[in-house]
């Protein structure tokens, strides 16, 4: 099977060998194999040279690609695979094409943060915990870490969402089984992802309250309400304030 790794480093097994990051030629190389293995679909020319260089395009930047693309073509034939049927070219396009059985992380981490949601959703909180820790195993590494892009930091940040979409899940979950103080630690790692969302510090107020912590729900809340009022200046929602008021 043919495994595709874009988180932690950038990694591709094929049958016959491997390649990561330090093999592709340079941040252009990366970016432009994340690009085609993330967006999966076919990108021009036009679009994956302002993904790979911005708005500072090399002069004859046509060649400048093309260049990069053969390259990269040359270091997927070493695994074993075809690098021109890999690294499809048609018309003005470019397309990243997998054998059928390939697996690639961000994908099933996409597929499992789905299954887990809709588990979550329909009350099967044994089901959103197995899903959900799958995801959040592959999401909690970072993605083009220490590349500067515009197309990079989109891709950053969509993947802080959907980890922090895993750990909120997980967080319910766990607290709805029973295991309170797993559902305050993840809650914590939510918040730590995004600490304006107020979804991750109801969790934990939630689980705090489970396990009996008065007084650590109502530092959470309080928490909750400074950095609000710090980054934001408003108050926490109606659906949080209430949370702990029936505290009160």
């Amino acid at each position: 099977m043919v495994r595709v790794y874009l988180t932690g480093g950038i990694r591709m097994d094929g049958p016959d060998g491997s390649f990561v990051d330090a093999d592709l030629p340079g941040n252009q190389g990366r970016l432009a194999f994340a690009a085609l293995a993330i967006e999966r679909r076919p990108i021009s020319h036009d679009e994956l040279a302002e993904i790979v260089w911005g708005e500072q395009l090399p002069n004859r930047w046509k060649g400048s690609l093309a260049a990069v693309v053969s390259k990269i073509r040359t270091i997927v034939t070493a695994t074993g695979l075809d690098g021109r049927e890999v690294i499809h070219s048609s018309g003005s396009t470019y397309a990243l094409v997998l054998p059928a059985s390939s697996w690639v992380d961000l994908e099933e981490a996409s597929r499992e943060l789905d299954r887990a949601e809709g588990a979550w959703r329909h009350g099967d909180a044994e089901a959103a915990t197995r899903h959900a820790t799958v995801a959040s195993s592959i999401l909690r590494r970072p993605v083009l870490s220490g590349v500067e892009s515009v197309w990079a930091e989109g891709v950053q940040q969509r993947h802080a969402d959907a980890l922090y979409r895993s750990y909120i899940t997980l967080a319910g979950a766990w607290n709805a089984l029973g295991d309170h103080q797993l559902a305050a630690t993840i809650a914590a790692s939510a918040i730590e992802v995004d600490p304006l969302r107020e979804v991750g510090h109801r969790r934990l107020i939630a689980a705090e309250v489970a396990r009996g912590d008065r007084s650590a729900a109502l530092r959470a809340f309080a928490r909750c309400r400074q950095i609000l009022h710090d980054e934001l200046g408003v108050e926490p929602s109606a659906e949080t304030a209430n949370a702990i008021d029936q505290l009160r």
